[in-house]
Formats: C-alpha cells, structure tokens, sequence
C-alpha cells in the first residue's frame, strides 16, 4: 500500500508511536537499513518505509528470520544443494567413458596439429 505524505518521514517518531499503538507487536528497524521500520507478529510481518519524498509504503509479507520459517528454508536448500551434486556425481559416471573418448580424441587431434 502506498501512501502519500507532505513532509519527510521521522524514523523514530513513527517507530514510537507504533509502538504505543500496537504493542502486541514486535516494532524494530529492518536489517541493514535504519530507514525502515520492521513489524512483526510471528510469522508475518509489515515493512514500512518512504519510497520517494511524497510516499510511504506499507508492504507485508512472511517474516523470513522466523525460526519456524527459517530452519525448513535452510533445510530444504541444503537438500537442494546436496541432491544437486549427488545428480552431478552419477552424471559423471555415467557420461565418464563418453567424455574421456572425446578428451583422447580432441588431445590427439591437437598434438597432431600443433608444433612443439
């Protein structure tokens, strides 16, 4: 959702007054970026920030530093990681005659063709 504002944007006044109107929630900057204000509520989160000078943006979406989110990601990308090579270690064993005839070829072909 973007907002359109008349001046510019007080990081931490904003942040206060977000944190006496909600304090359910979990009001901090986001990370690396001090501009920005970070809401969160377990899994879900608000980002709320000044795009331009004249707009404010309120973004949600799924709070990726959640531990419940975050170790099954971390998980399913080492899978990810290690199913890839186990795939690229049997396609170099099956392919290894192929490749190793076409290694012998080309290395003939080219003693053959360049001078010593």
């Amino acid at each position: 959702m973007k907002l359109a504002i008349n001046q510019m944007l007080q990081v931490d006044e904003l942040k206060k007054e977000l944190q006496t109107n909600f304090p359910d929630y979990k009001v901090g900057h986001a990370p690396l970026n001090k501009k920005t204000i970070r809401i969160t509520n377990g899994m879900s989160q608000v980002i709320v920030g000044q795009v331009k000078n004249q707009q404010l943006i309120c973004v949600g979406n799924i709070n990726m530093t959640d531990i419940r989110f975050l170790i099954p990601f971390v998980i399913g990308i080492a899978l990810f990681f290690i199913t890839g090579l186990v795939f690229m270690f049997i396609m170099m064993q099956v392919k290894k005659k192929e490749y190793k005839a076409m290694e012998a070829e080309i290395g003939t072909y080219l003693q053959a063709t360049i001078p010593n």
